[in-house]
């Protein structure tokens, strides 16, 4: 299979195009496919009329060879199932993308184990807690965090990883070329995720974000990982989408439990009602998997080197957090320092990925 051609094909057939696969069963050979004479594509059933005069109009305005080198030039991959750079539980899926997007650093064919991390766009400061927390841990343990780089939980996610100097996957809406990054404030987040770990897209570099290309790309997030972690969901977030996607898939779903009285915590709450895995700690994700995943032991704690580089102040500050949100008038009595002083070292903390200011002068430690 010729990759040029297929990705020439789906720049006219669309990403996934059930008509391009059902075509590439008849017409395996993808140069073929394009060179097809009028009569012999209306002879092809798979191929409706619609999309036939689309291939006779624009075929003759885009050339294969061209259209390959801008990818390259763009520092973008397209890979098939046939590929080992292809992510190898997504092969498994039923609707699995034709033809896949990647731009990044990361190698495939490591086979690491990945865990999805999703929840709301609006979350609150416990699930802001939560998602970092996890993912900072997941990472450590050498799982490759996969998140969808929306606002809100995904985007914490990724920020974990990265704090832990970690790789990371964003699965993403749109196409892979700088100007059609989406969300446009995660564009800087974005590049640094190309740096330790790649973008992923079925949409060609040049396809703008859609609503509907959202719940398409959920599938992706859902089938090329271990498992789905849904962190906050409120009654109809799009993240139960990934959800359900991921139980049809085989996968193991997994949700943090939420307060009955928050509205963020009541499609989370209705997963566990249905048998979801409850999450508690990072263990109840990784004893899902003892086969793949080095378990820490129940008195130890994940490590944290940076910890033992402290100085005295940040260490006496790091101990007076806690996952509890601590207003900074309460750190600076407790800790006995001015207010500037101990504004400094917070923002050290911070910077190593140790505490993290959550919104009104609030900390808690990470």
């Amino acid at each position: 299979m010729d990759h040029r051609y297929l990705h020439a094909l789906t720049l006219l057939f669309g990403a996934n195009n059930q008509s391009l696969i059902e075509t590439l069963r008849s017409v395996p050979d993808t140069k073929t496919l394009w060179f097809l004479s009028d009569t012999e594509l209306s002879s092809l059933k798979t191929i409706n009329e619609k999309i036939r005069e689309r291939i006779l109009s624009e075929r003759a305005t885009i050339d294969p060879d061209q259209e390959w080198d801008r990818l390259l030039k763009n520092d973008i991959r397209a890979v098939t199932k046939q590929d080992a750079s292809y992510p190898s539980l997504l092969k498994e899926i039923p609707d699995a993308p034709t033809l896949l997007y990647i731009r990044g650093s990361y190698d495939f064919s490591l086979h690491q184990p990945m865990v999805a991390l999703v929840g709301s766009r609006k979350h609150t400061a416990y699930g802001e807690q939560v998602a970092y927390q996890l993912a900072k841990e997941l990472s450590q343990t050498g799982i490759v965090v996969v998140s969808g780089l929306a606002f809100g939980i995904d985007t914490l996610a990724h920020q974990a990883a990265l704090a832990t100097n970690k790789e990371t996957l964003a699965v993403m809406g749109n196409g892979l070329a700088d100007p059609f990054l989406y969300p446009k404030s995660n564009v800087s987040l974005a590049k640094k995720i190309i740096e330790r770990g790649a973008l992923i897209s079925e949409y060609p570099p040049e396809t703008q974000a859609q609503n509907y290309t959202f719940p398409a790309r959920n599938r992706i997030i859902a089938g090329m990982t271990l498992g789905t972690v849904i962190i906050e969901a409120a009654e109809k977030s799009g993240s139960l989408i990934t959800a359900s996607l991921a139980l049809e898939y085989n996968r193991d779903v997994f949700t943090v439990p939420g307060s009955i009285f928050s509205p963020a915590s009541v499609g989370t709450n209705d997963l566990l009602k249905k048998g979801a895995r409850p999450v508690t700690s990072v263990r109840d994700i990784l004893e899902a998997f003892p086969e793949l995943i080095v378990i820490p032991k129940k008195n130890s704690s994940l490590p944290c080197p940076l910890e033992d580089s402290l100085s005295p102040e940040e260490k006496n500050i790091l101990v007076i957090l806690s996952h509890e949100p601590l207003h900074v008038d309460k750190i600076i009595k407790a800790a006995r320092l001015e207010t500037s002083s101990a504004n400094s070292i917070l923002a050290l903390l911070e910077i190593k990925g140790l505490a993290r200011n959550i919104g009104g002068m609030n900390y808690i430690r990470l």
